[in-house]
């Protein structure tokens, strides 16, 4: 390796570092601080917990309600998810063989609806949501969550699709295959990363999203973790130690899961071919 060539990798590591360093530090000050008492932190806004207050994440999840809420948000998050990703395979599919014009208009369209922003549609949704008894629904949360999701998600199993080649389609075609049997025992199983990918991100968009959750779930049964941690946050504004501890329990499940499932999302997105 030349010399040249050593430096351009030693300042690549060193930005990489510095990425993960500011990506990691705000996770670590919220762990830290959720351990430390409530003037500690009025004292010092950064710092080691001297003594480790763990029945902060006790005293969060009871005043929070986050069983219940827990509850609601795995309900919404699975569904919207396992909805999201057959619906995305199937669409994706079709996108990616069938080539005419249409296709092109809908790949344009699924584009162009990723730059709609959230507060452009939420009043009327809103309305019309109302008059159809779907506010402080799950189902109406879910029905919104399948329609924001659904874009992105069919344009990145398409582009996984359309590296899958065409003679595995022809071979089974000629052995008596269906579309659907097509799409069910050829796409599915060389799918494995992008499906693993598409339920990832779902989940985790789902599980986080406040705005459409705290307009159309208004009932305290019915709320989210997103939404009780930012109700906890006005209620207890006051006792910072449970506002840290509360955005710990709120995103644990969330980072957990990504660290089990990280190799499979980066290979999901990086694949653009099977060989």
């Amino acid at each position: 390796m030349t010399t040249q060539k050593r430096i351009r990798r030693t300042i690549l590591y060193i930005f990489l570092a510095a990425v993960a360093l500011l990506e990691i530090a705000p996770l670590v000050i919220t762990f830290l601080n959720s351990l430390r008492t409530n003037s500690e932190i009025k004292q010092a806004a950064v710092g080691f917990p001297l003594n480790p207050q763990f029945i902060n994440y006790l005293k969060a999840w009871k005043i929070g309600g986050y069983a219940q809420a827990f509850l609601n948000s795995i309900l919404i998050s699975c569904t919207t998810s396992c909805i999201v990703l057959t619906a995305s395979i199937l669409s994706g599919y079709f996108l990616a063989r069938i080539k005419n014009h249409f296709n092109r208009l809908l790949r344009i369209y699924y584009g162009f609806s990723l730059s709609i922003p959230v507060f452009s549609f939420l009043v009327p949704l809103y309305f019309n949501f109302s008059r159809m008894n779907l506010v402080n629904s799950k189902l109406g949360i879910i029905v919104i969550y399948i329609a924001t999701n659904l874009p992105f998600n069919i344009i990145l199993a398409a582009t996984f699709i359309s590296g899958i080649p065409r003679t595995l389609d022809e071979a089974a075609v000629i052995d008596g295959c269906g579309t659907y049997e097509i799409i069910g025992k050829i796409i599915f199983p060389l799918a494995k990363p992008i499906i693993t990918t598409i339920l990832l991100i779902v989940f985790v968009s789902t599980w986080n999203e406040f705005t459409l959750a705290n307009t159309f779930l208004q009932l305290p049964e019915i709320k989210t973790a997103a939404t009780k941690y930012v109700f906890f946050v006005g209620e207890r504004g006051s006792d910072l130690s449970l506002i840290y501890s509360a955005g710990i329990i709120t995103m644990l499940p969330i980072v957990g899961i990504f660290l089990l499932l990280q190799n499979y999302f980066i290979e999901g997105l990086t694949s653009g071919s099977i060989k």
